[in-house]
């Protein structure tokens, strides 16, 4: 291979590894692209003035590139795994008759880390067999050569070296790493414990280790008492902030987007970003509270809570296999402890449930925490308006707050305290899938047959108190009281949507579920499934009524309708409410005879 060959191939290995395409290297030096291509291959050499242009874009000397040479260092750093400062022009230059043989040491390396980690210099370097990495520790010799092949980096992730102490002294814990990957921690505690400490030592020690990605070569040093985290898919370790934790890419929530239940939304979104893949219609049917049914005689919003009167928590989180602990209206003093305990959760990769976080009371996920812990970030139901708005908007003051979006990972600060919390605890393990599907058929009994629980009725009463409240002419008279009127009135469609979400939600997990049952039970469980349809099916069509009469848009959670304001509707609606309980109460006797059989 001639000299030119080599400027060639040299010219288009680095232009590759800069990241540019042709075009881009020629637009950079003011050349045509058809002369990097010619340079690339071996038409021709540069001119002479292009020559320092070139060089700076491809981040090396002139002479690396002209002079004939089979060891190439493409990168260097020499780093404390905190900071690290480029030497690739440096080590490049030392390079004499393809071999490298260098003593790394900051003086000779004339640059300074202030600090007492452990000093490593890393390489990327080529040769006629391929691309390679490699490192060298502070006061240690590096030695390469045109033959030399150390790490190929072909692999996802390799850890290369473990060392614990700081640049006084310090010991190779590979054999402890190699360990603690076989259980595929997502972090490594640096501790005495984990690892071990010199007793002669009082001064602070770090956990250094240097690996492997996708990306090239990386050192990083941990002191004691911290932790290194796996992210990416364990290709990547990091370091965390604690004053500041974000979970990055939890889904965002938004009513009539197919999750009308924000308990069940806010805990779908938590369990995708910890990786189970429950459906939301999984999760409804699980927990029974795609049967439930409330209303309060005041019209409270609130009836649409899935956990406003009855237990739907302890049968979905039993059959997830998570134990779960909840924090329940605290006092202002218990408020320090249950902070420290969200921080914990968010560090370990855990979401947190919460009701109250921004705009009204519905759930929501807390997603991580700023300021030591004193400011919240969320997902809720109400973000959609401020994703628009920051979207759209054009101004300095949106600017700003779009900046702080960016910044907290496109998520929001919490308005409140939240006065109900959900914690996942400890995993566990699950009952059979036949089992939970028995123990959700027990919930839709149970509930339909439940008793009013703090001022909410449920199951049949429910049905009877809400065509009760319906038949109440006098509280629908707009001149008598509008306020009070458009509250029923929007609460009542809230809760005719919620009511198909959840329907549709039991029509799904019952379908889905009926071949865990004999062909026997089969039947009144296909029965049950075609019900729960139908229920949902014909509020449908009654709200697409209301809407095509009212001549508006019915939206779940803002007022754009009049709803059933007519008399001739509320009756409509009575006979619907009416129809749909009597489908319940024999989805309640089909229930109970497949328990039977299953007994």
């Amino acid at each position: 291979m001639t000299d030119v060959d080599k400027i060639g191939k040299r010219i288009a290995s680095l232009r590759k590894e800069r990241g540019y395409t042709g075009e881009q290297l020629a637009e950079r030096l003011q050349v045509s692209p058809q002369a990097v291509s010619k340079w690339e291959n071996a038409k021709c050499l540069p001119e002479t003035s292009i020559l320092p242009a070139l060089a700076e874009a491809l981040h090396c000397s002139i002479d690396s590139l002209l002079l004939p040479r089979e060891l190439f260092i493409l990168d260097a750093s020499y780093t404390d795994g905190q900071t690290q400062i480029p030497v690739t022009n440096f080590v490049n230059a030392l390079v004499r008759d393809n071999t490298l043989n260098i003593y790394i040491n900051e003086i000779f390396m004339g640059v300074s880390l202030e600090s007492d980690r452990l000093k490593i210099l890393t390489v990327k370097y080529q040769t006629p067999n391929g691309m390679y990495f490699c490192y060298a520790l502070q006061n240690e010799n590096l030695i390469l050569n045109k033959e030399s092949t150390h790490h190929a980096g072909d692999r996802e992730f390799e850890l290369l070296g473990a060392y614990y102490g700081n640049e006084k002294e310090y010991t190779s814990v590979m054999h402890k790493m190699e360990h603690y990957e076989y259980f595929r921690w997502d972090q490594i505690a640096v501790n005495h414990e984990s690892f071990p400490s010199n007793s002669a030592s009082d001064d602070t020690e770090y956990l250094t280790l240097i690996y492997l990605n996708s990306d090239g070569i990386h050192a990083i040093s941990s002191p004691e008492n911290d932790v290194i985290y796996y992210e990416n898919n364990r290709t990547q370790l990091t370091l965390r902030e604690r004053s500041k934790w974000i979970l990055k890419n939890v889904m965002r929530l938004n009513w009539e987007a197919g999750m009308e239940c924000p308990w069940a939304g806010a805990l779908y979104a938590a369990l995708q970003y910890m990786g189970e893949t429950y459906t939301y219609q999984q999760l409804m049917g699980m927990s029974g509270a795609c049967y439930r049914i409330c209303f309060a005689d005041v019209w409270d919003y609130s009836c649409t809570d899935a956990l406003v009167a009855f237990d739907y928590a302890t049968p979905l989180y039993r059959a997830i296999g998570w134990d779960f602990r909840i924090a329940d209206r605290l006092e202002k003093q218990e408020r320090k402890a249950e902070r420290l305990a969200i921080m914990e959760d968010i560090q370990n990769g855990k979401p947190v449930l919460a009701i109250n976080l921004r705009v009204a009371p519905e759930w929501g996920v807390i997603t991580g925490y700023t300021d030591q812990g004193n400011r919240f970030l969320c997902r809720t139901y109400f973000d959609k308006e401020i994703f628009d708005h920051l979207e759209q908007e054009d101004c300095q003051n949106v600017e700003d707050k779009r900046t702080v979006f960016v910044e907290n990972e496109g998520y929001l600060f919490s308005d409140a305290w939240p006065f109900l919390i959900i914690h996942f605890s400890e995993k566990v393990d699950t009952p059979s899938p036949k089992e939970i599907l028995r123990t959700s058929l027990v919930t839709l009994a149970e509930s339909f047959q439940a008793r009013q629980c703090r001022g909410y009725y449920q199951g049949r009463e429910a049905y009877e108190a809400w065509i009760k409240g319906l038949s109440q002419e006098s509280d629908f008279r707009f001149e008598r009281d509008r306020e009070n009127v458009m509250r029923r009135l929007n609460v009542n469609d809230s809760m005719l949507c919620n009511l198909v979400d959840a329907r549709q939600a039991a029509a799904s997990y019952l379908s889905e579920s009926r071949f865990l049952l004999t062909e026997k039970e089969q039947e009144p469980l296909i029965k049950i499934a075609e019900n729960e349809q139908a229920i949902a099916d014909m509020i449908v069509a009654f709200r697409d009524k209301v809407c095509r009469r009212s001549g508006c848009v019915i939206s779940y959670n803002t007022v754009k309708n009049v709803g059933v304001s007519t008399p001739q509707l509320r009756r409509e609606q009575i006979g619907l409410l009416e129809k749909a309980l009597a489908l319940e109460e024999e989805n309640c006797r089909l229930a109970e005879l497949i328990l039977q059989e299953m007994d």
